[in-house]
């Protein structure tokens, strides 16, 4: 009887100490992945459409937010966000250009998330840069074109009366 309490007792000290060393560590390592863009979220998915609806749209991206990036240093969210713009705005400007020109498709409904416009107003977006069209071929035709077509971009969104309330721009 004494034999088993004493192998009980000396499981429960192993459990007892081996959580204690997880959270000693967990407490002194500096978890940096959000900082970095390597979110916790699926930000990191190869996806750039869906990995933006996930950013924009997940009930628990701002509690995740708060933690994960509570260590990191400079950590601002409207600057990662806008860094985030300009790489997607890169990476994807021709397929841009196309939907453009055609007045809707994917990559402009996940522009008009990264441009925090709600859900509904996707199709007033894709309205929107449908009727700058011509200038939106101009500012890709340019090596800089990112930065100045984002700052262009929120002009024509402050320009719509609609878009102006639906599009929560940082």
């Amino acid at each position: 009887m004494f034999g088993s309490l004493f192998i009980l007792r000396k499981y429960l000290l192993n459990i007892y100490f081996g959580a204690l060393i997880i959270l000693i560590f967990a407490q002194t390592c500096k978890l940096q992945a959000a900082c970095r863009g390597e979110g916790f979220m699926g930000i990191s998915s190869k996806d750039p459409i869906m990995s933006w609806v996930d950013l924009t749209f997940s009930p628990v991206f701002t509690s995740s937010s708060t933690s994960g990036t509570s260590g990191c240093k400079n950590w601002e969210f409207s600057q990662h966000l806008e860094h985030e713009r300009r790489k997607f705005i890169k990476n994807s400007h021709e397929h841009l250009l196309v939907e453009t020109v055609r007045g809707q498709g994917p990559h402009l409904e996940a522009l008009s998330r990264l441009m925090e416009c709600s859900q509904s107003s996707s199709a007033l977006f894709a309205e929107m840069l449908w009727e700058h069209r011509q200038q939106t071929v101009e500012y890709f035709k340019t090596a800089k074109q990112t930065k100045e077509f984002i700052i262009e971009l929120s002009k024509w969104i402050m320009e719509d009366s609609e878009l102006r309330h639906n599009c929560k721009l940082s």
